[in-house]
Protein backbone atom coordinates (compact mmCIF):
# COMPACT_ATOMS: atom_id res chain seq x y z
CA UNK A 1 0.00 0.00 0.00
CA UNK A 2 3.05 2.49 1.03
CA UNK A 3 4.72 1.16 -2.21
CA UNK A 4 1.10 2.23 -4.06
CA UNK A 5 1.09 5.87 -2.38
CA UNK A 6 4.71 6.36 -3.07
CA UNK A 7 4.28 5.55 -7.33
CA UNK A 8 1.28 8.13 -7.61
CA UNK A 9 2.53 11.05 -5.21
CA UNK A 10 6.21 10.68 -7.05
CA UNK A 11 4.72 12.69 -10.38
CA UNK A 12 2.86 15.33 -8.02
CA UNK A 13 6.24 15.51 -6.26
CA UNK A 14 8.81 15.78 -9.16
CA UNK A 15 6.36 18.70 -10.47
CA UNK A 16 6.38 20.40 -7.27
CA UNK A 17 10.17 20.32 -7.57
CA UNK A 18 10.26 21.52 -10.80
CA UNK A 19 8.17 24.33 -10.32
CA UNK A 20 10.65 25.44 -6.90
CA UNK A 21 14.02 25.12 -9.24
CA UNK A 22 11.76 27.06 -11.63
CA UNK A 23 10.80 30.20 -9.75
CA UNK A 24 14.52 29.96 -8.03
CA UNK A 25 16.17 30.48 -11.10
CA UNK A 26 13.82 32.99 -12.31
CA UNK A 27 14.76 35.03 -8.87
CA UNK A 28 18.11 34.84 -9.00
CA UNK A 29 18.13 35.80 -12.95
CA UNK A 30 16.26 38.89 -11.39
CA UNK A 31 18.57 39.60 -8.34
CA UNK A 32 21.51 39.30 -10.78
CA UNK A 33 20.06 41.44 -13.60
CA UNK A 34 19.43 44.37 -11.31
CA UNK A 35 22.73 43.82 -9.53
CA UNK A 36 24.92 44.39 -12.94
CA UNK A 37 22.37 46.03 -14.79
CA UNK A 38 22.68 43.69 -17.72
CA UNK A 39 22.42 40.14 -18.81
CA UNK A 40 23.56 37.47 -16.55
CA UNK A 41 25.17 34.23 -17.46
CA UNK A 42 23.53 31.38 -17.26
CA UNK A 43 26.44 29.77 -14.80
CA UNK A 44 26.13 33.14 -12.95
CA UNK A 45 22.17 32.38 -12.86
CA UNK A 46 21.88 28.62 -11.92
CA UNK A 47 24.43 28.92 -9.04
CA UNK A 48 22.55 31.99 -7.48
CA UNK A 49 19.51 29.70 -7.75
CA UNK A 50 21.32 26.41 -6.54
CA UNK A 51 20.74 24.14 -8.95
CA UNK A 52 23.06 22.16 -12.09
CA UNK A 53 23.40 24.36 -14.80
CA UNK A 54 21.58 21.37 -16.80
CA UNK A 55 18.28 22.02 -14.36
CA UNK A 56 19.00 25.83 -15.78
CA UNK A 57 18.78 24.05 -19.52
CA UNK A 58 15.98 22.34 -19.10
CA UNK A 59 14.01 25.08 -18.05
CA UNK A 60 15.62 27.10 -19.86
CA UNK A 61 17.07 26.11 -23.07
CA UNK A 62 18.47 28.80 -24.88
CA UNK A 63 18.91 32.67 -23.65
CA UNK A 64 16.38 34.08 -25.72
CA UNK A 65 14.00 31.97 -23.75
CA UNK A 66 15.27 32.55 -20.33
CA UNK A 67 15.42 36.67 -20.75
CA UNK A 68 11.92 36.60 -21.94
CA UNK A 69 10.86 34.36 -19.06
CA UNK A 70 12.35 37.01 -16.76
CA UNK A 71 10.77 39.98 -18.48
CA UNK A 72 7.06 38.03 -18.43
CA UNK A 73 7.52 36.86 -15.12
CA UNK A 74 8.59 40.45 -13.56
CA UNK A 75 4.96 41.98 -15.98
CA UNK A 76 2.95 39.12 -14.72
CA UNK A 77 3.55 40.02 -10.79
CA UNK A 78 3.68 43.92 -10.94
CA UNK A 79 0.35 43.72 -12.83
CA UNK A 80 -0.95 40.92 -10.31
CA UNK A 81 0.15 43.13 -7.36
CA UNK A 82 -1.24 46.21 -9.10
CA UNK A 83 -4.25 45.02 -9.09
CA UNK A 84 -4.41 43.77 -5.79
CA UNK A 85 -3.76 47.58 -4.60
CA UNK A 86 -6.58 48.57 -6.59
CA UNK A 87 -9.03 46.34 -4.94
CA UNK A 88 -7.76 46.46 -1.94
CA UNK A 89 -6.83 50.27 -1.02
CA UNK A 90 -8.66 52.96 0.35
CA UNK A 91 -7.95 55.85 -2.39
CA UNK A 92 -7.22 56.33 -5.58
CA UNK A 93 -3.90 58.40 -4.52
CA UNK A 94 -3.26 55.00 -2.13
CA UNK A 95 -3.36 52.65 -4.59
CA UNK A 96 -1.52 54.79 -7.44
CA UNK A 97 1.05 54.95 -4.93
CA UNK A 98 1.03 51.18 -3.82
CA UNK A 99 1.52 50.01 -7.87
CA UNK A 100 4.56 52.09 -7.66
CA UNK A 101 6.27 50.86 -5.00
CA UNK A 102 5.43 47.40 -5.87
CA UNK A 103 7.31 47.51 -9.17
CA UNK A 104 10.24 48.31 -7.46
CA UNK A 105 10.03 45.58 -5.08
CA UNK A 106 8.85 42.65 -8.06
CA UNK A 107 12.08 44.19 -10.24
CA UNK A 108 10.24 46.35 -12.75
CA UNK A 109 13.64 47.46 -13.45
CA UNK A 110 14.66 44.52 -15.46
CA UNK A 111 12.17 44.93 -18.50
CA UNK A 112 13.74 48.15 -19.49
CA UNK A 113 17.10 46.46 -19.29
CA UNK A 114 16.72 43.25 -20.99
CA UNK A 115 13.83 44.04 -23.79
CA UNK A 116 16.88 45.71 -26.34
CA UNK A 117 18.28 42.42 -25.92
CA UNK A 118 15.77 40.23 -27.19
CA UNK A 119 15.15 38.89 -30.21
CA UNK A 120 11.53 39.68 -30.32
CA UNK A 121 10.54 42.46 -27.48
CA UNK A 122 6.83 42.02 -27.93
CA UNK A 123 4.16 41.01 -25.48
CA UNK A 124 1.16 42.53 -26.59
CA UNK A 125 -1.24 41.08 -24.17
CA UNK A 126 0.62 41.99 -21.03
CA UNK A 127 1.13 45.67 -22.69
CA UNK A 128 -2.47 46.12 -22.92
CA UNK A 129 -3.14 44.61 -18.83
CA UNK A 130 -0.76 46.82 -17.61
CA UNK A 131 -2.18 49.80 -19.77
CA UNK A 132 -5.32 49.02 -18.23
CA UNK A 133 -4.17 49.21 -14.89
CA UNK A 134 -2.40 52.01 -15.18
CA UNK A 135 -5.24 53.91 -16.89
CA UNK A 136 -7.71 52.23 -13.68
CA UNK A 137 -4.89 53.53 -11.03
CA UNK A 138 -5.09 56.91 -12.54
CA UNK A 139 -8.64 57.58 -13.05
CA UNK A 140 -9.41 56.51 -9.17
CA UNK A 141 -6.70 58.96 -8.35
CA UNK A 142 -8.00 61.86 -10.21
CA UNK A 143 -11.42 61.00 -9.40
CA UNK A 144 -10.35 61.41 -5.51
CA UNK A 145 -8.66 64.94 -6.40
CA UNK A 146 -5.04 63.44 -5.56
CA UNK A 147 -3.61 64.15 -8.75
CA UNK A 148 -4.66 66.35 -11.88
CA UNK A 149 -5.85 65.44 -14.73
CA UNK A 150 -3.18 66.40 -16.93
CA UNK A 151 -0.94 63.20 -15.12
CA UNK A 152 -1.41 60.47 -17.53
CA UNK A 153 -0.52 56.76 -17.29
CA UNK A 154 2.71 57.95 -19.29
CA UNK A 155 4.09 60.23 -16.87
CA UNK A 156 3.44 57.35 -14.20
CA UNK A 157 4.98 54.67 -16.38
CA UNK A 158 8.14 56.23 -17.19
CA UNK A 159 8.44 57.62 -13.83
CA UNK A 160 8.30 54.40 -12.53
CA UNK A 161 10.59 52.55 -14.89
CA UNK A 162 13.41 55.20 -13.96
CA UNK A 163 12.70 54.56 -9.77
CA UNK A 164 12.59 51.02 -10.65
CA UNK A 165 16.08 50.59 -12.95
CA UNK A 166 19.35 50.28 -10.77
CA UNK A 167 21.99 52.75 -10.94
CA UNK A 168 24.83 50.17 -11.15
CA UNK A 169 27.47 51.34 -8.84
CA UNK A 170 28.54 49.35 -6.67
CA UNK A 171 25.72 50.30 -4.23
CA UNK A 172 24.06 47.37 -1.85
CA UNK A 173 21.41 46.14 -3.74
CA UNK A 174 18.90 46.24 -0.18
CA UNK A 175 19.90 50.03 0.27
CA UNK A 176 19.58 50.78 -3.06
CA UNK A 177 16.32 49.12 -3.36
CA UNK A 178 15.03 51.77 0.19
CA UNK A 179 16.77 54.99 -1.85
CA UNK A 180 14.39 54.01 -4.50
CA UNK A 181 11.65 53.90 -2.72
CA UNK A 182 12.38 57.22 -0.79
CA UNK A 183 13.01 58.79 -3.61
CA UNK A 184 9.99 57.53 -5.26
CA UNK A 185 7.60 59.11 -2.26
CA UNK A 186 9.31 62.36 -2.61
CA UNK A 187 8.43 62.42 -6.15
CA UNK A 188 4.96 61.10 -5.50
CA UNK A 189 4.62 63.77 -2.92
CA UNK A 190 5.59 66.53 -5.17
CA UNK A 191 3.19 65.21 -7.43
CA UNK A 192 0.03 64.70 -5.56
CA UNK A 193 0.27 68.04 -3.92
CA UNK A 194 0.86 69.77 -6.90
CA UNK A 195 -2.34 72.95 -7.06
CA UNK A 196 -4.58 72.18 -9.69
CA UNK A 197 -3.14 73.31 -13.27
CA UNK A 198 0.02 73.33 -12.46
CA UNK A 199 2.32 72.73 -14.90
Amino acid sequence: MLRFMASVNAPDLKRADARRNRRRLLDAAIELVLEAGAEPSRDAVAKRAGVGIGTLYRHFPDREGLLRAVVLDVLDRTIEQGESACEESRSGGEALRRYAHVAIDTGLGVVSILRPLLDTPSWPDRQAAARQLLDRLIGAARSDGTIDADVTATDIALATIRFCRPLVIGLDPAAERATAHRQLDVYLDGLMSRPSGTP
